[in-house]
């Protein structure tokens, strides 16, 4: 949505965007701080550490934000009111649409799954979300239609779909110039691999790691620096430096296969290499559509635990090109349509 907020400012400065999220503003900058304010309109995923989906704390989440939900429509919808837009755009709060009946305001959605697609196969067998389901999909019905990312699948309450290309982080900056504010210098040929997974990874796994690839240099979040092999560079992103120009700057990525790094991934030519996550649909999807676009291999999880890294690095790093490219220009088509849209309605009420 950042991506899209930008995209849209470039293209047209007079019209202003407010977010409504649990992301921290500093997801959306240049969006000044005072229009993001803090919303508990959506519930995610529980984990059970960063590679296992928690199915009955998932579903915890969705009866919980469930039984919250006039509260939490009559909180927005009285939001929606004070901030008069023209247009709702929501990824992906199926209580958005409910907001948007609430408000008499159109509401667009952007993205590439809904919640009760993702949680189907993880939750059908269990007798109680055979009463959440239908509320998910209600909301989404209210919903007018949806700019449908790549590598998914949406509700059978969005009926108007329009396909629309990757959104991506793109960088903005010179290779050598990312690296050298990170402190390598120009002649260092060891290819680099950005550790990015969210929630992290053990300390003791990328010292394993560090060390069992001693001709990798490894960027890795801010970790206390002492006892680290030297070629593990903790990195923090800021206004000078951000993750797409990370992503951008490295050989390959180690992360799981959600949409937001395989995008960026994608858009930089930048290798992935993925630890199997278990209990998210979307991974299934991912799995067998990007190595058509992108140079990606798995690594076993008894393999990632271990850091033992080494091989399947080198093994990536020696595969083919990819035979294929992809878009990654979403974030410019959704501006566009959004614009489009928000031009077609009248001056809000």
């Amino acid at each position: 949505m950042a991506q899209v907020i930008r995209a849209m400012a470039e293209r047209n400065r007079q019209v202003e965007a407010f977010v409504r999220s649990a992301a921290p503003a500093e997801m959306f900058k240049p969006l000044p701080p005072a229009r993001v304010e803090h919303s508990s309109i959506d519930t995610g995923m529980a984990e059970e550490g960063p590679l296992k989906i928690d199915a009955a704390g998932t579903l915890r989440r969705l009866s919980d934000l469930l039984d919250r939900r006039e509260a939490i429509v009559a909180e927005e919808a009285a939001a929606v009111r004070r901030l008069r837009p023209d247009l709702l755009v929501a990824d992906i709060p199926f209580l958005a649409g409910d907001v948007a009946e609430a408000a008499s305001v159109p509401c667009v959605a952007v993205s590439n799954f809904t919640w009760d697609w993702i949680c189907d196969p993880l939750l059908n067998d269990d007798p109680a979300y055979a009463a959440v389901r239908p509320q998910i999909v209600a909301g989404y019905e209210k919903i007018h239609s949806i700019l449908q990312l790549p590598f998914g699948g949406v509700s059978e309450g969005l009926r108007d779909r329009t396909p629309v290309p990757l959104i991506a982080g793109r960088s903005t900056r010179h290779r050598g110039e990312v690296l050298g504010h990170l402190g390598i210098e120009p002649n260092d040929r060891r290819p680099i691999a950005l550790v990015a997974l969210r929630g992290g990874v053990p300390r003791r796994v990328i010292k394993a790691a560090a060390i069992a690839a001693p001709d990798f240099l490894f960027l890795t979040a801010p970790l206390p620096a002492d006892d680290l092999p030297e070629n593990v560079r903790p990195v923090e992103t800021g206004s000078t430096i951000d993750f797409s120009d990370l992503v951008a700057a490295s050989d390959v990525v180690i992360s799981k296969l959600g949409y937001g790094i395989v995008s960026d991934c994608l858009a930089s030519g930048t290798a992935l290499l993925w630890p199997r996550r278990t209990g998210f649909r979307e991974d299934d999807v991912v799995e067998a559509e990007c190595p058509r676009y992108m140079r990606t291999e798995e690594i076993p999880t008894e393999l990632f635990f271990a850091g033992d890294w080494g091989a399947p690095l080198r093994d990536l790093l020696e595969q083919a090109g990819p035979a294929e490219q992809i878009r990654t220009d979403g974030a410019d088509v959704c501006a566009r349509l959004l614009l489009d849209r928000i031009s077609s309605c009248g001056p809000p009420s």
